[in-house]
């Protein structure tokens, strides 16, 4: 027979191309839903977040630095009622009344707000609710950190978000 010892033939070699061509358009297609947890859009304000409910729930409301996580009632409500007066024996210079100066934030277009909880509502210390700063938009790319405390013998949550 003439034609039988052809190895392929014109007709196979374009479907083995058309097919590789298909596989490889899909994975260049899948691949940037692989890796788009770990763009770097959120990385910035999530450092934030971590940073900021790791230094107050460490720091700033703490009583003393060697009980992190125990915060001073005091301290906490002088904080959160935005007087602009911080008390002498508190851990910090600025209150809630000017809330980036008072976490450090350098950059003014972030926006951040600060939020102790309980039960699941803020929680209430001496007539003062411990929130700052302004409500969190409901479209925003919000980026949260929180750390479980201990305010007057309560467990309570410090919830960062940065946007």
């Amino acid at each position: 027979m003439p034609g039988a010892d052809r190895g392929q033939t014109t007709m196979d070699y374009a479907i083995g191309a058309s097919l590789f061509l298909l596989v490889l358009v899909g994975v260049f297609m899948f691949l940037p839903s692989v890796f788009a947890p770990f763009s770097a859009d959120g990385g910035a304000s999530l450092v934030v977040a971590d940073r900021t409910a790791s230094k107050l729930a460490g720091e700033t409301l703490t009583a003393a630095t060697t009980e992190p996580t125990v915060l001073a009632a005091g301290c906490t409500t002088a904080f959160f009622d935005a007087d602009g007066a911080a008390p002498a024996d508190c851990n910090y210079d600025a209150d809630a009344a000017d809330l980036p100066a008072a976490l450090g934030f350098d950059d003014r277009r972030r926006q951040v707000n600060v939020t102790i909880t309980s039960g699941g509502g803020v929680r209430t210390v001496n007539g003062t609710d411990l929130r700052a700063g302004p409500r969190v938009p409901p479209s925003a790319d919000v980026v949260s950190a929180s750390r479980v405390v201990l305010l007057d013998g309560e467990q309570s949550q410090l919830r960062v978000r940065v946007w």
